[in-house]
């Protein structure tokens, strides 16, 4: 079934016909635009126009006829001697006054509906200066790298400018059916992608995503194995789909996190602001809110409140843990850095760490914050770093 758009969401719900879903679709939306949640409560403190579509409404068919012949009548000057030179003309002025009268509810609804008519072209996201810092630092570190593939031929890259130049000269070589692009980070690099629609991407490092070169349809759809953050572009008619092996999120334009890189090949999604829904490859479709964290298995999905910071903080230039054991944080580090790392026992591994890294700087003050946490002799000798307690 097609889903309504702002202006039919509108219309129900002063008719008293929206559905609860409706409604609630409703308030996502609203709570997504100041705008239009400004125009909607104008609206409502309207109270003859809102009043109108609820006495409409409440009319049943029969009724509403006799309230037209009645306005005709009155309009006719209700003279009772002239009733007789007037019959003829009766039919055709109901007819018209019909009309009249249809035209008044439709001007009505017209009325509301243009009047919440706003730009439906996607909006493209806002870039903290943070996030905008580190794109320059990813490009300055040489970490921006990945591999475009496009009709089987795979091509590195560095920047979205050599993506462009890749499907320039593919558009002039394809057929009609232009096939969709993928595009893999390397395990020690990552890669900012602007879609066709304006919506930002940062891949992390190990990660594919594939994605048509220009969004067609209804929907905006895109495959994610890896991680990444998305700044989608809002387009309340155009819902943005990452699809993921553990289920799909839906989106209208917000920031979140997905990650199907778990050990126990779970997917994780983390709703930074916005309003998105997860739905289980084996399940329903549910809501998730702000802060909390959606895992996506094969048997369902759990919800949980979590902190945000180390799902945002890699946007930024940080790699942020938070309780985070050894063996997971060096398993980050060891990708990031292009380095092997072993432990000498397993209590080792599973020491905590909570702290901050810096992802462009080199790896050895990364490893000291390390030792003045934990206080564990770390040794680096060539790719390979070893992590052991103090003899």
């Amino acid at each position: 079934m097609k889903e309504k758009n702002i202006n039919q969401l509108i219309a129900d719900h002063l008719w008293g016909s929206a559905s609860e879903k409706d409604n609630q679709r409703l308030t996502e939306l609203l709570s997504e635009n100041s705008e239009l949640r400004q125009r909607f409560d104008q609206l409502l403190n309207n109270k003859e126009l809102a009043e109108r579509y609820r006495q409409y409404a409440a009319i049943n068919p029969t009724d509403k006829l006799q309230v037209i012949s009645d306005k005709c009548e009155s309009s006719l000057g209700g003279d009772s001697s002239s009733e007789g030179k007037q019959t003829s003309h009766f039919s055709l002025l109901t007819s018209h006054f019909w009309l009249r009268a249809a035209a008044v509810i439709i001007c009505i609804v017209t009325f509301g509906a243009l009047w919440f008519t706003y730009d439906s072209r996607p909006k493209a996201p806002e870039l903290s200066d943070e996030v905008i810092a580190a794109i320059t630092l990813a490009e300055q570190s040489g970490k921006n790298q990945a591999v475009l593939t496009v009709g089987g031929q795979p091509v590195s890259i560095t920047g979205e400018q050599a993506i462009d130049k890749v499907q320039a000269v593919n558009t002039r070589n394809s057929t009609p059916n232009t096939p969709d692009r993928t595009l893999t980070t390397h395990h020690d690099s990552e890669f900012w992608l602007t879609l066709d629609d304006g919506t930002r991407v940062h891949l992390n490092y190990g990660t594919t995503l594939t994605y048509p070169q220009k969004f067609d349809g209804d929907i905006r759809e895109v495959e994610l194995d890896g991680e990444a953050y998305f700044f989608v572009a809002k387009d309340n008619k155009h819902p943005f789909i990452v699809h993921t092996p553990n289920g799909s999120v839906k989106v209208y334009g917000t920031e979140f996190n997905v990650n199907t890189r778990d050990d126990a090949g779970l997917t994780r999604v983390v709703l930074v602001s916005g309003s998105i829904s997860v739905t289980p490859a084996n399940g329903r479709e549910q809501l998730m809110k702000p802060g909390e964290m959606a895992v996506l298995s094969t048997t369902g999905c759990q919800f949980s409140t979590v902190d945000i910071t180390p799902y945002v903080s890699w946007n930024t230039g940080t790699f942020a843990f938070a309780d985070c054991p050894l063996e997971k944080l060096m398993r980050v580090l060891s990708h990031w850095y292009n380095k092997r790392v072993e432990f000498d026992s397993e209590e080792t591994r599973q020491m905590q760490f909570t702290g901050t890294i810096n992802k462009y700087g080199d790896i050895e003050p990364a490893l000291k914050a390390i030792h003045n946490v934990t206080g564990l002799r770390i040794t680096i000798n060539g790719n390979l770093i070893t992590i052991s307690q103090h003899n």
